[in-house]
C-alpha cells in the first residue's frame, strides 16, 4: 500500500479528520500528503516544518527532563509519544511512530472532532500508515 492510500484510508476512518500527512522531523520533509482541500494540503505542509520543534524543541526537553526527574515519565522511551492541539476551529493530532521514532503522523480535523474518537482511531490508522513508509 502506498503512503497516499494509507493517509487516505486513515482520513476515511477518524471522525470529522480533513488532512493527513506523514513528517521526517530530521529533514522536515512531508513524505506522504493527502488532504480534502487545498488550505488543509497548505496547512500540512506548513506543519512538517514545525513539527520537529514540537516534538525535539527545547521547551518540550524541559519538560520531559522535569517529569524524568519527579519519576513521572518514562525513562526507557523518553520523548512524547502524541501532542493534540486545538487551535481555532481545527483540532491537529500528531502520532510519533515506534518503527521511525522520528516520523511523526500529522491529522487535521475539524474541531467537532470527538477528540477521544478522534485520538482512539488514530491510533488504530498509525500502524497502516508507518507500514506503508
Amino acid at each position: 500500500m502506498s503512503i497516499e492510500s494509507a493517509l487516505t484510508s486513515a482520513i476515511e476512518t477518524i471522525p470529522d479528520c480533513i488532512a493527513a500527512g506523514y513528517v521526517d522531523m530530521e529533514t522536515g520533509m512531508l513524505l506522504g500528503v493527502e488532504a480534502s482541500d487545498r488550505e488543509s494540503s497548505d496547512a500540512l505542509e506548513n506543519l512538517a516544518l514545525s513539527v520537529a520543534n514540537l516534538f525535539q524543541g527545547r521547551g518540550v526537553k524541559g519538560f520531559e527532563e522535569l517529569l524524568r526527574n519527579a519519576e513521572i515519565g518514562e525513562t526507557e522511551h523518553p520523548g512524547f509519544g502524541e501532542i493534540a492541539v486545538f487551535s481555532n476551529d481545527r483540532l491537529h493530532i500528531f502520532l510519533r511512530t515506534q518503527k521511525y521514532p522520528d516520523h511523526v503522523v500529522c491529522y487535521i480535523c475539524r474541531d467537532s472532532a470527538n477528540i477521544g474518537h478522534a485520538l482512539t482511531k488514530s491510533h488504530l490508522s498509525l500502524g497502516t500508515v508507518a507500514a506503508a513508509v
